[in-house]
């Protein structure tokens, strides 16, 4: 059923082309009437028109109608248009100025991450070693265990087994047990930390962001210098984090949780 507001015709014709999406066979139009509720007449024009632009054909021997792949084709050209830094952008700023910490956002690349933007405060901030453009071991970043949470025990395996392993720090961990455990913990409470791992004197906050297919696409971090980044402190982070990592992943067509 339509909602108020909105164009009840293409209310109609977006019932008929789910539907015919689901359907793996394609669908006459007496199912299609069953299913949308609409009437025959309305089903048959608004089939009409949209088999006149392309997006579903007619099987003149079954009578069935099926959708092109003119819709795959659109959907493809929308995918190659998300650019994640220039989506995440602006709720990096508005982030940024609501917790006036330094905040990153990387991409994962083979067993690394990239820094691909960065926003520091202008008042307060810590003036870290990152920059645009730098990689580190995904391993030993807490954008990095973000991403890793969300990927199965083989990939993880990969990554590790891939990644160079050292102590970059005398809290950097350094045994595949040790990260299991982290990881577990990172699932349960959506956030991974960062307790000086890559960084001496650095405690960060991180989330991982999925695109619209679920797949990791990404990671939003919070930095802060050890001396004020209690966990009294991240705990008071995590729900702007959270709500602004969630931002970004719907701007990249992530529909909710998995």
């Amino acid at each position: 059923m339509a909602e108020k507001g909105s164009v009840q015709s293409l209310d109609r014709a977006f019932d008929i082309m789910e539907e015919l999406c689901r359907a793996k066979d394609g669908l006459p139009i007496h199912m299609l009437t069953e299913r949308t509720g609409l009437h025959k007449s309305t089903v048959h024009r608004l089939l009409s028109s949209m088999a006149a632009r392309g997006y579903v054909r007619k099987d003149e021997e079954s009578g069935r109608y099926r959708m092109t792949t003119k819709l795959y084709a659109l959907s493809g050209q929308v995918v190659e248009n998300l650019d994640l830094v220039q989506i995440a952008r602006r709720p990096m700023e508005a982030l940024c100025h609501r917790v006036h910490e330094t905040v990153h956002l990387v991409v994962p690349e083979g067993t690394d991450i990239v820094y691909v933007h960065k926003v520091d405060a202008e008042q307060g901030a810590i003036r870290m070693f990152s920059r645009i453009g730098m990689r580190r071991p995904m391993y030993c970043t807490g954008v990095g265990k973000a991403m890793m949470a969300c990927m199965s025990d083989e990939e993880v395996d990969h990554i590790w087994e891939n990644s160079n392993i050292q102590a970059y720090t005398p809290h950097t961990i350094v045994t595949r047990e040790r990260l299991q455990n982290v990881l577990d913990a990172v699932r349960k409470r959506d956030c991974a930390f960062d307790n000086e791992e890559n960084e001496l004197g650095v405690r960060c906050i991180a989330a991982a962001i999925r695109d619209y297919s679920g797949k990791v696409c990404g990671a939003l971090s919070i930095s802060a210098p050890l001396i004020r980044m209690s966990d009294s402190y991240l705990a008071q982070l995590k729900p702007a984090l959270i709500e602004t990592r969630d931002q970004i992943a719907r701007g990249m067509g992530w529909m909710g949780q998995e």
